[in-house]
């Protein structure tokens, strides 16, 4: 039998072939610049996407900090858990939570927003905005 040849790989879509040579390969702009064109594509959305990415961070810490037991971990920095004061512990320590994470969801806005700027309900919405 004669030996197989490997399989060539054919190219996909998500391949980059450099145009010019590797010394001039292109670069991601800075993230202060695509915030700039985020904003300048979609504005509102943009605003909105962010701040529903905080809601929902916010929420989803506020239930897991409810639903474990936390209560030693309250104790240690000195936080109350429980009662009126207790939920304003709970809502500040979610905060701080958020806060920690607000890079990645910075990320997720910009990945988001364009994604939901597709969806033709919201298209033609943006379209009827500008």
């Amino acid at each position: 039998m004669p030996p197989v040849d490997p399989p060539v790989e054919k190219p996909t879509s998500t391949d980059t072939v450099p145009t010019q040579g590797p010394a001039q390969a292109q670069t991601k702009p800075p993230l202060k610049e695509r915030l700039k064109v985020l904003m300048t594509e979609y504005g509102f959305l943009a605003v909105l996407v962010y701040l529903s990415t905080s809601v929902v961070s916010i929420t989803v810490f506020t239930v897991l900090i409810q639903t474990a037991d936390l209560k030693a971990l309250g104790d240690r920095f000195g936080v109350q858990l429980e009662g009126t004061s207790g939920l304003l512990g709970t809502l500040g320590a979610a905060w701080v939570l958020t806060k920690l994470i607000q890079v990645p969801r910075i990320f997720a806005t910009l990945a988001l927003t364009p994604l939901i700027g597709r969806i033709p309900f919201v298209a033609r919405q943006l379209k009827r905005l500008e």
